[in-house]
């Protein structure tokens, strides 16, 4: 029989072989770790075993906690404006807190699989997620409230008229917006979609998806005529000079670009569009425009709120004079091409 002491001595001599053996044989795994190579060209499978074991990083590219609509956007290292959106879902009560407390622009590391959902939407079941570093340009201004009452006007009506918020895969991708609500749309085929751009308004005939419960998901009602119809195309405002009053719109710096970028809000037909204010070709000048822009922000920055992903003033208005720019179906807003500062002019 083993004396007592001796036993004891045995069994931690075995432990300490144990853990020895187990962290020799046992692959060691880096938890959020970038590997650039990973990531260049965006290919999925690459992505896929990212995602699977150490984490795929990438940043929130939109986060509406009450309707459970998480987006995250992933970008090629070598090449800025080539990126992927992933919708990310999940099943575990922990997680999903996690994915509630999220906020735009957030660096964040999540881990889990792709599914195989129908949709070239591609979709991400998160089994746990960390954030690597928080965004916090808007955070001295009180949270957004979206309209509550949108979502049970979305089961009572069979059409409304909104604004394409995205568009891709050749219009198999349709992301619309109805008031302050972002709708992922399932589509069939592209006869309606394919040639829509980002910003177009349109009125859109609808059957709300039995599944998901949250996000709503809608079916264009094909029995409609038509299902969707264009009312204003983003892309016929391209190349015109145009004098637009709206309220002044900032979007404050965030991790993809330099600077606050500033803009206006524009209703056409009863929808809101938000204009960037710029002057690519005039770098002097353009810093002339962001420097009045600026100055006209702080001398009323007392009376700014938050909108659902930047801050507005609704105390004045603008007025601009310049020329639209749209030169993709993606892009992310339209563009008023300024060619001096003076052709901004505050509206009393």
């Amino acid at each position: 029989m083993i004396a007592p002491k001796r036993s004891q001595i045995l069994l931690l001599f075995v432990g300490v072989l144990l853990i020895t053996v187990f962290g020799v044989f046992s692959p060691a795994t880096e938890s959020c770790g970038y590997h650039a190579e990973a990531y260049q060209g965006l290919v999925l499978s690459h992505l896929s075993q990212e995602l699977e074991t150490t984490g795929l990083i990438g940043r929130v590219h939109g986060a509406a906690a009450s309707s459970q609509l998480f987006v995250m956007s992933v970008r090629d290292p070598q090449n800025f404006f080539n990126y992927h959106h992933f919708s990310l879902l999940t099943q575990d009560a922990t997680t999903l807190k996690a994915l509630k407390q999220v906020k735009r622009h957030d660096r964040i590391c999540i881990q889990g699989e792709f599914l195989p959902n129908p949709s070239p939407q591609k979709h991400i079941r998160v089994r746990s997620l960390q954030v690597l570093s928080p965004w916090s340009g808007l955070a001295k201004f009180p949270a957004y409230q979206r309209d509550p009452k949108v979502p049970e006007e979305l089961k009572t009506q069979t059409h409304f008229v909104g604004k394409v918020h995205a568009i891709g895969a050749d219009g198999r991708i349709l992301v619309v917006e109805y008031k302050d609500r972002v709708l992922p749309i399932f589509v069939t085929s592209t006869a309606y979609t394919q040639d829509l751009f980002r910003g177009d308004i349109i009125r859109i005939a609808y059957q709300i998806q039995a599944r998901p419960h949250q996000p709503t998901h809608l079916n264009l009602d094909l029995n409609a005529n038509p299902p969707l119809e264009v009312l204003d195309r983003m892309a016929d405002w391209h190349g015109q000079q145009k004098r637009l009053t709206g309220q002044l719109v900032k979007f404050p710096q965030s991790p993809q670009i330099k600077f606050d970028v500033y803009a206006m809000e524009v209703e056409t037909q009863g929808v809101k569009r938000y204009f960037t204010l710029v002057n690519f070709d005039d770098i002097p000048e353009f810093e002339k425009i962001r420097t009045k822009l600026a100055k006209i922000w702080q001398d009323h920055q007392d009376t700014a709120t938050s909108g659902r992903n930047m801050l507005i003033n609704p105390e004045f208005t603008i007025e601009a004079i310049g020329q639209a720019n749209v030169v993709s179906p993606a892009q992310a807003n339209p563009q008023i091409l300024l060619e001096r500062a003076e052709d901004i002019q505050l509206k009393v």
